[in-house]
């Protein structure tokens, strides 16, 4: 090989008319305080035709000297690169224009390769900030949220938003420019893929938003897994059909198990916490400690291994000891815990029927009124519910790991000010992740 093909191979470069002398051919130079590597090369070829008046190259176009640029590249050996390019002029006597030398390294009055381009774009699925990508390419941030918001406007013109038959809504926290900050999300159930992120979650705007969708392509939709917000109901009632709501089991045992969970703080805040009063200071502790025992399935419970707590006088105990304990302190904290515990058993033998009869026979019984409330809205969504029970595997699983990933992306950047930077940085690391095949072109 020659030594113009190992330079190629080096720095990547496919097009051949990029030639480098054999001596000279990189320096180290002092760019703006900072110490760079510098390759030289030239461009020339014999031009077929005149790209401005489109003449055949016959003799008519001429060498005119050369006009030097200085491309940003990829770094090398972690040190900042540039590629100084001599690119030669033509003159075309036909049209008396001049011309400069292209290459498919580098689009068209640009100084950045697309090398760097294609890299950004795939460094920006990973959870880092804009200002930590643009360092690593030796580009301004700006730069590089122009390269992502260039990409993500041209894949959204190329890729229409197709619904799915099964799907999940959801709302994130995003930016300022958003509704009250939160933002609509919603993507496909089966393949997971994040189909759209508006800037907004209220109803009318929604309605908008899913009326550019034929009736045809929305009756399609099966079923849609929401959370407790009653707008999502009301727009799937109105938008789709055919479609069977389906409520998250996860927000339904979160709703049940808070409402057990703030009956246990008041039942803690009846004991008096002076110093004079040494025994219900302890009970108090013992209901502050052991918060996690009291939301536990009674199924999984331990009642075979004792050890010793300090809160029992160093007694060996069990936690279904301490459980008993914790139950005898209050009646209504008993009862509350009981009908806890039975939803929760109907809701793992998906049996709407138990479900049902629990909320209906102790609503009017006494319990807390947290607990009532939780109840209340259950009954209100029991036909929602019936479709959790039924389609087992649907739940927004998915969605909730990416709402989680996009606050590790807020997280790391501080921040986004404007709700389309923030957009097209989350959808990018959601359609370029690492170790998928992508097509940058």
């Amino acid at each position: 090989m020659s030594h113009n093909d190992n330079i190629r191979l080096l720095l990547n470069i496919k097009d051949t008319n990029i030639t480098f002398n054999e001596e000279n051919w990189i320096q180290e130079r002092n760019i703006k305080g900072i110490n760079v590597k510098v390759f030289t090369g030239t461009l020339t070829y014999k031009p077929k035709a005149c790209p401005k008046c489109g003449c055949i190259n016959d003799h008519s176009i001429v060498k005119d000297g050369f006009m030097t640029s200085r491309i940003t590249w990829l770094r090398q050996s972690n040190t900042p690169t540039y590629l100084e390019l001599k690119k030669q002029r033509f003159w075309c006597h036909e049209c008396d224009e001049r011309f400069i030398a292209h290459t498919s390294e580098v689009a068209h009055n640009c100084h950045i390769a697309k090398q760097v381009k294609q890299s950004v774009l795939v460094e920006a699925a990973d959870t880092i900030s804009n200002k930590d990508l643009a360092r690593r390419h030796c580009i301004s941030d700006n730069t590089s949220r122009r390269i992502i918001n260039r990409f993500m406007d041209d894949y959204f013109r190329r890729n229409r938003t197709k619904l799915a038959k099964h799907m999940c809504f959801d709302e994130i926290k995003s930016t300022k420019q958003a509704d009250n900050q939160m933002s609509f999300i919603f993507s496909n159930e089966d393949t997971h893929e994040v189909l759209g992120i508006l800037p907004t979650r209220q109803l009318y705007k929604l309605r908008e938003y899913f009326r550019q969708f034929s009736l045809k392509e929305r009756s399609a939709v099966e079923t849609i897994v929401v959370d407790m917000n009653a707008p999502y109901m009301t727009l799937v009632r109105e938008m789709f059909p055919n479609t069977k709501v389906i409520i998250d089991r996860f927000h339904i045992i979160q709703l049940i198990s808070r409402s057990l969970n703030k009956t246990r703080v008041q039942v803690m805040n009846t004991f008096n916490t002076n110093r004079n009063h040494g025994e219900d200071k302890k009970e108090y502790r013992k209901l502050k400690s052991f918060w996690k025992l009291i939301l536990k399935d009674f199924n999984e419970v331990d009642f075979i291994n004792y050890r010793k707590q300090r809160l029992f006088k160093g007694k060996m105990v069990c936690d279904m000891d301490i459980l008993d304990h914790l139950l005898s302190l209050d009646e209504d904290l008993t009862e509350n815990y009981w009908v806890y515990q039975a939803l929760l058993e109907a809701s793992k033998e998906n049996n709407i029927e138990m479900f049902h009869e629990t909320i209906t026979a102790e609503r009017h019984q006494n319990i807390s009124k947290y607990m009532q409330t939780s109840l209340n809205t259950l009954l209100k969504n029991i036909a929602f519910i019936a479709n959790t029970f039924h389609y087992k595997t649907r739940s927004n699983a998915s969605l909730e790991g990416k709402n989680n990933r996009i606050k590790v992306i807020k997280c790391v950047s501080y921040g986004y000010r404007n709700f389309f930077n923030f957009r097209n940085r989350v959808m990018i690391s959601f359609i370029l992740k690492p170790g998928k095949p992508a097509s940058l072109n």
